[in-house]
């Protein structure tokens, strides 16, 4: 494997330039972060909204970042310009697969129905043992906690197992991110054997 996909961390993340400017600031502190441990970060590729600050906050620290975009967003103009590398797919599947193949740890900000739908198929296919590394959510504002409460409902009702509580960690700042990446309990192929109850 490439050494920058060694330590690379897929980040989903917002285009929205109308949230609470609060989320863009903790992105820009996530990129900067994550450039100063070293890690590459892949992403969606975009210049606006949280992910424009994130790719911003790690570039202007030497990092390197990885943008894959499906075509039709680039032909918007909504593609960042100063990126490592930009990808340039054809469709929003092969964006989420080659995102997470790319990687070897996830980390979720804030975000709309794109990085629901993008963080509930890594969580999916690390049930079933497909996906193996850390899930970090940042927890800006308290954001995450309503779909916290849906994944503990979901186990209290049996849809999940109790077990599958350990595959993501949550923290508040983006401070603390490289450590929970650091500190996330392993992971293997045998939770297949629970994934269905």
């Amino acid at each position: 494997m490439d050494e920058r996909l060694a330590r690379a961390v897929c980040v989903y993340c917002a285009s929205s330039s109308r949230c609470d400017g609060a989320y863009h600031a903790a992105a820009r502190r996530l990129g900067e972060l994550l450039a100063a441990d070293g890690r590459t970060i892949v992403y969606g590729g975009s210049r606006i909204g949280s992910m424009g600050a994130l790719a911003d906050g790690a570039l202007a620290r030497g990092g390197t970042v990885i943008g894959v975009m499906p075509r039709f967003l680039r032909d918007l103009e909504l593609a960042h310009g100063g990126l490592s590398e930009l990808h340039v797919v054809e469709d929003m599947r092969t964006r989420k697969h080659q995102m997470l193949s790319r990687s070897e740890a996830v980390v979720a900000l804030p975000g709309g129905s794109g990085t629901f739908e993008e963080l509930l198929e890594a969580v999916t296919l690390k049930r079933l043992g497909v996906y193996l590394g850390p899930i970090v959510l940042v927890n800006t504002r308290g954001y995450f906690a309503p779909l916290l409460q849906l994944f503990a409902a979901a186990v209290r009702e049996r849809f999940m197992d109790e077990r599958h509580l350990a595959m993501w960690q949550v923290v508040d700042e983006p401070e603390e991110v490289v450590a929970a990446l650091a500190a996330a309990p392993p992971w293997t192929a045998a939770a297949r054997q629970f994934a269905t109850l």
